[in-house]
């Protein structure tokens, strides 16, 4: 019985070796990019000004009346080459700049805000501009990770490749790639994520899930055989001997950790297979009238400093939504038509964001938060800050994450989907060990990855040295 159990130990790991050599290998990057491969951006946020509007300022109005533009999504204020524009988002079309001063259409305005942003980010004023391309989608090189879209790729004439995503609509960093990270991203795709089979998702999955499965078989097989039952099965010859002591000695040491890495694997990739579809909120489209009150609304405002002021729509009532300066976390929104201050305004608009993307009844709603930094479930991969939490009472207990700014969705969270990031923070990306150091967790893990990486080598030496019966 032991000799079975052994004969299929080997048989499953030599037919999993090479899709746990291909996981170990490609895991290898992550820790990589991280720290040897790691690209430092000259800036990371664009620092805030004042709004630059006063009585000399062309209204908005009279601005979008001028250009012939009649209807838009959206309309924020920017700042580059020392002027100021009013940013009009229109749904599907250009994004315009108009200078506020002059009341002049800033020729390929987007385009020339993205490059200042890339070369802000990136610090480089010197190197030209290879080539610059808006994508409306996730690619292979800028992944759903990145979470932002519409962004512009802005690739510069430099001896690393670089390439650097920005969002205008927003004034953020995507993320920059140079070389050395495309390389990394390349091996990430197609050894640990599959992306060779990314027109068959189906195959994909039942592949993925039948390798994770056989390597925590083979991991919970060698740790029975190799911890309790070796001295009863194996003969010692001199050769296999020596292969087989640390074939034995670092399977046992990384046993454990193969086979979390086996079972949180599956599980993540058995969640992605099966998330729901956000729904998608088609951006509201305003009348060009609706900003007639805009001069009205700065005179109100007098001398108290704004970041920022836009328009939004909150239960088919339009609002001007103004983020104030000297208060981060303080936003308020006026009745385009008459001014009147919408009490609550921050936490009436999230509530009605979480309501439309995800259809969750909101008298199930049981408390609204402002989130100011990345912690807990509401971690740095979600890219938005900051955004306000809206916890509902339902079975799942979902708690939806809304950027009020720019009225995106950021993150819906379930238990289910609680329960799933638990097993992978904690058994594929070791997050429990976070308190000591990344640093720390990241030399752990890859130490663990070449022991498993070790241990495959050998088992495979162990099968091409077996005695062969004849």
């Amino acid at each position: 019985m032991f000799k079975k159990i052994y004969q299929w130990h080997h048989r499953i790991g030599l037919l999993v070796s090479i899709p746990v050599l291909g996981w170990c290998i490609s895991g290898l990057t992550h820790p990589m990019m991280a720290h040897l491969f790691k690209i430092k951006p000259a800036q990371r946020f664009v620092v805030p000004q004042p709004v630059a509007l006063d009585t000399t300022s062309i209204a908005l109005g009279e601005a979008l009346e001028q250009h012939g533009i009649t209807s838009f999504s959206n309309f924020r204020l920017v700042h580059f080459e020392k002027e100021t524009y009013y940013q009009i988002i229109r749904e599907g079309k250009e994004t315009e700049y108009i200078n506020v001063k002059n009341n002049t259409l800033l020729n390929n305005g987007d385009q020339r805000y993205a490059e200042y942003l890339a070369r802000y980010f990136l610090g480089d004023e010197q190197h030209p501009i290879a080539s610059l391309t808006k994508l409306n989608q996730f690619t292979f090189e800028y992944k759903f990770i990145n979470r932002l879209l519409p962004v512009y790729k802005v690739s510069f004439d430099r001896s690393d490749g670089m390439d650097v995503y920005v969002e205008t609509n927003s004034s953020r960093l995507g993320t920059m790639n140079n070389r050395t990270r495309k390389i990394c991203i390349a091996i990430f795709s197609y050894l640990h994520n599959w992306n060779f089979l990314q027109g068959m998702p189906k195959l994909k999955l039942f592949l993925m899930l039948l390798f994770m499965i056989m390597a925590f078989g083979v991991a919970f097989s060698g740790l029975v055989i190799y911890g309790f039952l070796w001295k009863r099965v194996f003969p010692t010859h001199a050769v296999e001997a020596k292969n087989r002591k640390w074939h034995r000695r670092i399977g046992l040491m990384v046993a454990i950790s193969t086979l979390g890495f086996a079972f949180s694997g599956g599980y993540h990739a058995l969640a992605k297979a099966n998330t729901a579809q956000v729904i998608s909120e088609k951006a509201p489209v305003f009348s060009s009238t609706e900003v007639k009150q805009l001069p009205a609304l700065v005179r109100k405002i007098g001398d108290r400093l704004v970041k920022n002021i836009s328009i939004v729509s909150i239960d088919q009532v339009n609002y001007f939504q103004v983020n104030w300066m000297e208060k981060a976390t303080e936003t308020s929104y006026f009745k385009t038509t008459t001014l009147e201050h919408l009490g609550k305004g921050e936490e009436r608009y999230a509530i009605y964001l979480a309501n439309q993307y995800t259809q969750l009844p909101a008298k199930k709603i049981v408390s609204v938060t402002p989130i100011q930094a990345f912690g807990g479930e509401y971690g740095f991969i979600n890219k938005r800050l900051p955004v306000t939490k809206i916890q509902y009472d339902t079975k799942q207990q979902h708690s939806v994450y809304v950027e009020t700014s720019s009225g995106k969705l950021a993150a819906t969270i379930s238990a289910s989907k609680r329960l799933e990031a638990f097993s992978f923070l904690m058994l594929h990306k070791y997050h429990f060990i976070d308190p000591i150091g990344k640093t720390v967790r990241d030399i752990i893990i890859v130490i663990i990855m070449i022991g498993i990486i070790l241990v495959n080598v050998l088992g495979i030496v162990l099968w091409l040295n077996r005695p062969i019966v004849r």
